[in-house]
């Protein structure tokens, strides 16, 4: 039993875990594999393939590249032959290619010493060393476009796309390499003869839809919280969140809404995850409307303001429409003795001024604050200004 009243396994939510299926990018790992399905059978003959895969970031492409590796890796021992994986992030791993080669020679060949080889040298060991143990290598270089743009060395592309000519006279068993870029302007760093060999038509992912994003999501609470910690409306808001133009379908922004807010519950002795708590993380992850700004509205952006946030928590939604706001902002004119109020004019502004969102009139909300604490404020506010 789980000592956490929240979750079940809090780990699932981490990035590095890559989940047994990866829904809606079946399509990306199966054309992965389908590169290297001949070479299964007879990998001598098999030529070193290139691929590049492109997308923002949190879109599932270094999971489906593992994944594909991992299935790719286990066609090649069902045949009877060895395939090793390296994967690099090159945020993380990189710096130059004579530290990144190191790298690819300790994983392939950790017993061969790297000390006072050249870059080069590391490489044609490396393809030795596999040539005599009859063993194959699949290298992954992540963030790829990252490292060209931080040491403007684009040496390594050259090298690893033509591992096939250095030793022309025997084949080439790393049989592919694979480069992992968040978008295509790190090619403007290339010359001719490196986009030709690099390929000029990558593999791109694109952004998930939000039923697609709410599918992932709801399959890996299943796996990360209790029953009834987390509720279906709750993860669609989630949903809704990462949807977001600004925020690009990002799985991994998602998940860590999701972690931060069932943190936030447990410390608060919640049993279930609660809209406010996933505004207040929401409000932490993005920049909140500051206190300048807010004093900065006039009184009838702040009764407009405030009919929205009344709408918001009483509809318990992440999003209102048009005509809901407007039958709250008919009650606070009656309330506060107000006799105009055009609030259409008014949610524009507060629009221009990034204070509210508005995808259409059936979609207006306030993703980054927490409702809670702005009505207080704007209480506090309207007190202060009625009373004088």
């Amino acid at each position: 039993m789980s000592e956490s009243i929240i979750f079940k396994d809090r780990s699932k939510l981490s990035p590095r875990y890559i989940p047994t299926e990866l829904p809606h990018r079946e399509g990306e790992i199966n054309r992965i594999r389908n590169v290297f399905k001949e070479s299964y059978t007879n990998p001598e003959k098999f030529p070193l393939s290139i691929i590049q895969l492109i997308g923002p970031a949190g879109l599932g492409k270094t999971s489906s590249v593992l994944k594909a590796s991992k299935i790719i890796a286990e066609e090649f021992a069902n045949h009877g032959h060895s395939l090793n994986v390296a994967y690099v992030n090159l945020k993380l791993q990189g710096g130059n290619k004579y530290g990144i080669y190191r790298f690819l020679l300790e994983k392939f060949a950790p017993d061969l010493p790297s000390q006072g080889l050249s870059a080069e040298e590391m490489l044609r060991y490396l393809l030795q060393h596999l040539h005599l143990k009859k063993k194959y290598g699949l290298i992954v270089l992540d963030e790829i476009d990252y490292l060209i743009k931080t040491t403007k060395d684009t040496g390594i592309i050259y090298d690893l796309t033509r591992l096939n000519e250095f030793e022309p006279d025997s084949s080439c068993d790393v049989k592919g390499v694979i480069f992992i870029a968040r978008s295509k302007e790190f090619h403007g760093k290339l010359d001719q003869a490196e986009i030709s060999t690099l390929g000029r038509f990558p593999m791109e992912f694109f952004p998930y839809t939000l039923e697609q994003v709410t599918d992932i999501l709801v399959k890996r609470c299943s796996e990360a919280f209790n029953d009834m910690a987390i509720g279906s409306d709750m993860i669609d808001e989630i949903a809704k969140m990462t949807t977001m133009p600004h925020n690009n379908s990002d799985i991994r922004f998602a998940l860590d809404l999701l972690l931060y807010s069932g943190n936030l519950a447990e410390a608060q002795a919640m049993e279930r995850i609660t809209l406010d708590q996933i505004r207040e993380v929401y409000g932490r992850i993005r920049t909140s409307m500051t206190p300048e700004d807010f004093n900065d509205l006039s009184m009838n952006q702040t009764y407009t303001l405030l009919a929205l946030v009344r709408t918001l928590r009483m509809k318990k939604r992440h999003y209102a429409e048009l005509k809901e706001i407007r039958l709250s902002s008919l009650e606070l004119m009656q309330e506060y003795k107000l006799k105009k109020l055009d609030i259409e004019d008014h949610l524009h502004d507060l629009h221009t001024r990034k204070i509210i969102e508005v995808n259409s009139l059936r979609d207006i909300g306030i993703p980054s604050q927490s409702l809670e604490e702005l009505e207080s404020m704007i209480q506090r506010k309207v007190k202060l200004t009625r009373r004088h």
